[in-house]
């Protein structure tokens, strides 16, 4: 089965609406292409590679983190520095102690909420993936810059010559891009608030998908970045050949930080820990993932940059087995180049 075969057959299985992906080495992409429909409902919208997507939590490794390691390396922060009770280094590594997510959005002042939560285990003893780190480290860059939107177009955006990522992308380019979820029905069921879906009625369609970088304004460090899977990849590749921090600080972003911890976490980087997602990957290989349905995966043994972006959550976000379907994309991607 050919990669697109693997992705057309996960579309008709309704796994998602609809993929876009951008495989290549650090010299550049070698193969994109884009299945499927961006929108379903209330019409059909095909996808293209001019698709943007919902990057969800790409956000996180692609944007604020490269922030903070700019910041870090221009001596504005230094890693093991403390900010709101947490250093950076337990912020990105995810081993702050703080609980995985809660809607802040329902509580009021995102920074006051959160330094009012007690740890929900000792401080650097386990791996907590936790939106709520990243929201910090957004809030020291709103303190550090004043704006991290504008912070992100001037540092990261602009000099990559992007023209396809955005953050509250414009009314003007909903055509372009791909919706998700019907109401924040998946958000009100894991707070077990229903009054949290009466916040979002509507289709999310050019809006982000997170409840707390919406109710933020846009984003709020953990979500909020809109891109095509070609913008994803030259991000990436910027990051892996030191174009927007040092090469020595990237390979320090990417080794691991939490050894003998219960997940291998780099500085904002999850690493390849033989997932079903990655287990075909190297012990040396560094990513993330989205809730949305997208993922970029780096293989530094063979100079691989492996981006899959989907709306998996669109029109509902239904039980998806993505870190299967991601494993199988690397796969059949490692093995056609």
């Amino acid at each position: 089965m050919t990669l697109d075969d693997f992705l057309q057959s996960e579309i008709d299985l309704g796994s998602f609406p609809s993929a876009s992906y951008a495989i290549g080495s650090s010299s550049g992409i070698e193969r994109a292409r884009a299945l499927g429909n961006a929108v379903v409902v209330p019409m059909r919208i095909p996808a293209t590679e001019e698709t943007i997507y919902d990057c969800a939590s790409l956000t996180k490794p692609l944007i604020t983190t490269t922030l903070i390691l700019q910041a870090i390396e221009e001596g504005r922060l230094k890693l093991d520095e403390v900010f709101e009770g947490h250093t950076y280094r337990s912020l990105l590594t995810h081993t702050s102690g703080l609980i995985a997510w809660m809607p802040l959005y329902l509580h009021g002042d995102y920074r006051t909420t959160i330094r009012a939560q007690s740890p929900a285990y000792p401080p650097g003893t386990s791996v907590v993936y936790s939106d709520l780190n990243f929201i910090l480290l957004y809030l020291a860059l709103q303190d550090l810059y004043g704006d991290y939107v504008e912070r992100a177009v001037e540092r990261i955006v602009k000099p990559l010559g992007l023209q396809n990522s955005h953050f509250r992308p414009p009314v003007s380019l909903r055509p372009r891009i791909a919706a998700t979820e019907w109401g924040q029905c998946y958000e009100a069921k894991l707070a077990e608030r229903p009054e949290i879906s009466d916040l979002r009625p509507g289709l999310m369609w050019g809006e982000t998908h997170d409840g707390n970088s919406f109710h933020a304004g846009g984003t709020a460090g953990n979500a909020g970045l809109f891109a095509t899977a070609s913008d994803v990849f030259t991000i990436t590749q910027a990051f892996v050949n030191g174009k927007l921090v040092s090469s020595d600080l990237a390979r320090e972003a990417s080794r691991d930080h939490t050894a003998g911890l219960d997940d291998a976490r780099g500085l904002g980087w999850q690493l390849g820990t033989g997932s079903a997602a990655t287990s075909m990957l190297s012990a040396h290989a560094f990513g993330h993932t989205g809730f949305t349905g997208t993922s970029v995966w780096v293989e530094p043994d063979g100079d691989r940059i492996l981006v899959l972006l989907t709306n998996r959550v669109h029109p509902v976000a239904a039980p998806v087995a993505m870190q299967k379907i991601r494993g199988e994309f690397h796969r059949l991607a490692l093995a056609m180049m």
